[in-house]
């Protein structure tokens, strides 16, 4: 299947299952495809047809990317090599949710619950311990004589309990026998767990000489910068209170006024701010695309992370 064709399917789904999103941003250098709300929850998708192509370096900038944000971050795929993923399975690769386009679909749309998940050595499915002993016991059944209708030993009921996973094939004979259901579902919106984020700008390569020093006065009037690669933007800024800028850092070239409009996207959809830095702009132009403009001039002049707040805030207007 086309990537392209892939990719607009999944967001289609988003969409009928009443997620707000912002424009896809398809470009090879952005990590993330889309990114959807939905009431509190935020969801950054990575759509890939095989997912071998899903590097470590990109899945870590995304995990981070969505652990600032708070997301749960998910890739979708079809196959791994040339071999086929499992619709209503989760698959993870590189420490990243992956499911198929049907699963999603299943999922969102048939308000069908994931229960199995791949991991070395085959199909597992996540056991409600509590639950298996509170049956067990109602039907006066002993760990051992559960054990031999299903085929395991005491200590793999045991365990069971303890919240051990079990084999989709173990998973499924307990359910014949215990009622009702002892398989927990898998939330695929979970948030990324937060990640202890150590980026410095001098320590970013890729940033050429007029982004460090725009990000470093950043740093000096009081934000803490957050270097970001492979987003459309060059960092996330955060003052002490909470607020969180899109940081984009660019000379005033033609190829501003698409990035501007991209960034304006993923800001509306995550609730956030987005400035552009730049080094000049043409008469008393002040935005682009609805995104603010501060040029490195005015930024010298600021000691106080609320004057730039200030200004963002009314450029937006």
């Amino acid at each position: 299947m086309d990537r392209v064709w892939l990719l607009h399917r999944v967001y289609d789904i988003f969409k009928r299952a009443g997620f707000e999103l912002a424009d896809i941003c398809a470009s090879r250098s952005i990590g993330f495809d889309i990114i959807a709300r939905k009431d509190k929850r935020l969801v950054i998708v990575k759509v890939l047809t095989n997912i071998d192509s899903f590097s470590e370096n990109v899945a870590h900038d995304l995990k981070t990317f969505a652990s600032l944000l708070r997301a749960s971050l998910l890739l979708i795929g079809e196959r791994e090599g040339t071999t086929y993923l499992e619709d209503d399975v989760i698959y993870f690769r590189n420490g990243v949710q992956t499911i198929t386009a049907n699963t999603l679909e299943n999922h969102l749309l048939g308000e069908i619950p994931i229960q199995v998940y791949a991991a070395p050595g085959g199909f597992y499915a996540s056991l409600n311990g509590k639950r298996i002993r509170e049956i067990r016991e109602k039907k006066n059944l002993s760990r051992g004589e559960l054990a031999r209708m299903i085929h395991v030993s005491r200590k793999a009921i045991r365990l069971y309990e303890e919240g051990m996973d079990a084999r989709v094939e173990i998973a499924a004979a307990l359910e014949e026998i215990l009622h009702p259901s002892v398989i927990d579902s898998l939330d695929i919106l979970r948030p990324v767990e937060p990640m202890r984020i150590h980026r410095r700008i001098g320590d970013m390569g890729w940033l050429y000489s007029f982004q460090r020093e725009i990000l470093s006065l950043m740093e000096k009037i009081g934000y803490r910068v957050i270097p970001m690669h492979r987003c459309p933007f060059e960092a996330i800024s955060k003052e002490k209170k909470s607020n969180m800028l899109f940081t984009m850092v660019q000379r005033y070239d033609s190829t501003l006024k698409e990035r501007a409009r991209i960034i304006k996207g993923i800001a509306r959809i995550t609730e956030k701010h987005a400035v552009i830095f730049t080094d000049k702009y043409l008469g008393s132009k002040k935005s682009v695309e609805g995104t603010p403009l501060i040029r490195r001039e005015e930024l010298k002049r600021i000691r106080d992370p609320r004057e730039i707040l200030n200004m963002i805030v009314d450029r937006e207007k």
